[in-house]
């Protein structure tokens, strides 16, 4: 992911790999809802209750890597083995290209829809892990109703598991948050995302809310009124935009290093092969000395 518009294109989904893995999908997913909407209870007062409609808005948000609740796609790497893909849970976030949306594709597809089913089961609570899994991925659905296809041989494999690096993470949940809000999935340095959203130059400081136009947050959506009193929800969009512009200047700089220690080992290489070749030179030319020597003694001889 870049800046501007020299992002690179969205990965997509390899849909004939779905059959591979649709089993193992399920239940992984089945582990994750469970798990959370039990973290969720666990975590309640005493004498309260989750809501139903709070776990259905989790199960739509499940099998989408850019929320918390869909972070367990981002965590898996698929892997050949033999004449099987393995689904493989791994450790930390890693960047969502093919392998992260052929499992999101086939997590969307199992949920289908019956998110209000699943949120009714684990609402309900009578069941255990093993038991929803079972109900989930062979009973509500056919995901594990049929053993998986063997891998054929000329199938190519696919890409390596590559880390994500916390702070990439944190500007691409904002990015997604962003483009929910109807504000657009565009990422720029401090300074331009301030003038562009807030008209000033980049200090906060000097942000006069006076001055501030009202702001559309989608093409469907009528610009807020002001209030008389309060700077309404305006205040919480410029605390959104300074994050945004805090992280992507943060990135911005981590780039900026990396490249000044290329640029100094560059500089490092040079001086080497500089000073090798003037030594080869040098020696050269002392080569060539001695044997104008020796050629002017044999012809006095």
């Amino acid at each position: 992911m870049g800046f501007g518009d020299s992002r690179k294109p969205p990965a997509a989904a390899v849909k004939s790999d779905i059959k591979y893995i649709n089993c193992q999908v399920c239940e992984l997913l089945a582990k994750n809802a469970y798990r959370q909407v039990k973290a969720a209870r666990d975590a309640l007062k005493p004498g309260k209750k989750l809501a139903e409609m709070d776990i259905i808005e989790w199960i739509e948000k499940i099998s989408d890597p850019a929320k918390d609740e869909g972070e367990w796609v981002a965590k898996v790497d698929l892997v050949e083995k033999g004449d099987t893909l393995k689904v493989v849970e791994m450790e930390e976030l890693g960047d969502c290209g093919t392998e992260c949306k052929t499992v999101q594709r086939a997590a969307v597809d199992i949920i289908g829809d019956s998110d209000t089913d699943i949120a009714e089961a684990l609402w309900k609570g009578k069941m255990n892990r093993a038991q929803f899994t079972n109900w989930l991925c062979h009973d509500l659905t056919s995901a594990c109703k049929q053993k998986a296809p063997k891998l054929p041989k000329d199938r190519p494999a696919g890409p390596a598991f590559k880390v994500l690096d916390a702070q990439e993470a944190q500007l691409q949940k904002m990015m997604a948050s962003m483009k929910e809000s109807g504000m657009g999935g565009q990422i720029y340095d401090r300074e331009s995302a301030m003038r562009k959203y807030m008209g000033g130059n980049g200090d906060e400081d000097e942000y006069d809310e006076d001055d501030m136009p009202p702001m559309d947050f989608g093409s469907q959506q009528a610009a807020p009124q002001r209030k008389e009193e309060g700077a309404g929800p305006r205040e919480g969009v410029q605390d959104t935009l300074t994050k945004v512009a805090d992280v992507a200047q943060a990135a911005m700089d981590k780039t900026k290093e990396g490249l000044g220690k290329a640029q100094e080992s560059l500089a490092s290489a040079w001086s080497s092969v500089s000073s090798g070749a003037n030594g080869l030179l040098s020696k050269w030319g002392k080569g060539a000395d001695e044997q104008q020597a020796q050629d002017s003694t044999g012809t006095e001889l």
